[in-house]
């Protein structure tokens, strides 16, 4: 993963921890500003930076076989400083995500979700939420396989119904194309 990807996976990151809200269009005042860099900050920013470049230390060293290990943190150290510096600049990552937000959340909003996610609770949702939401997205997938045969069968039931019925003369053509497919 290269910086710019990390970077867009550092953005996309931030946007899906915000439930959906309807779009405000609202004015991105300093105070308001403020509020949006609080909240980024509170939901982790700096840690994801650091977990990004520590993630593609592995290619780094592939990229550069001529930086001896004990050199490696320290490589570490400037790519982190050089990402916080190309978020924080004029144009940057952070201005860039400012709208994101802004047309999403009030100034009270913002400052009430940052109020939350630098709360002990706060804290652990960002922390922990989203591994649960992964090992809950592969229960409701396994769960969901379960599931095939039964919709198979009540779309096939459902196709001869309609069929014989004569609401269609394509039901019984259309429930022979279904078979093997659901």
């Amino acid at each position: 993963m290269t910086a710019k990807t990390c970077c867009a996976a550092l953005a996309l990151g931030l946007a899906l921890l915000f439930p959906a809200a309807p779009l405000r269009a609202e004015t991105l005042t300093p105070e308001k500003r403020q509020e949006v860099l609080r909240l980024v900050e509170a939901l982790g920013g700096n840690e994801m930076i650091d977990q990004c470049v520590r993630q593609n230390m592995e290619l780094v060293k592939k990229l550069r076989p001529d930086i001896p290990a004990d050199k490696m943190p320290v490589v570490e150290r400037e790519i982190a400083a050089l990402l916080r510096e190309k978020i924080a600049a004029p144009g940057g990552l952070a201005e860039q995500v400012m709208p994101v937000f802004s047309k999403r959340f009030t100034e009270a909003e913002l400052r009430q979700l940052a109020a939350f996610y630098e709360s002990p609770v706060g804290r652990k949702a960002v922390a922990v939420l989203p591994q649960a939401l992964r090992e809950a997205r592969d229960v409701a997938q396994r769960t969901a396989i379960g599931f095939i045969p039964e919709i198979s069968q009540r779309v096939t039931d459902t196709l001869r119904r309609e069929a014989g019925n004569g609401a269609s003369g394509r039901g019984e053509a259309a429930v022979s194309g279904l078979r093997g497919t659901i």
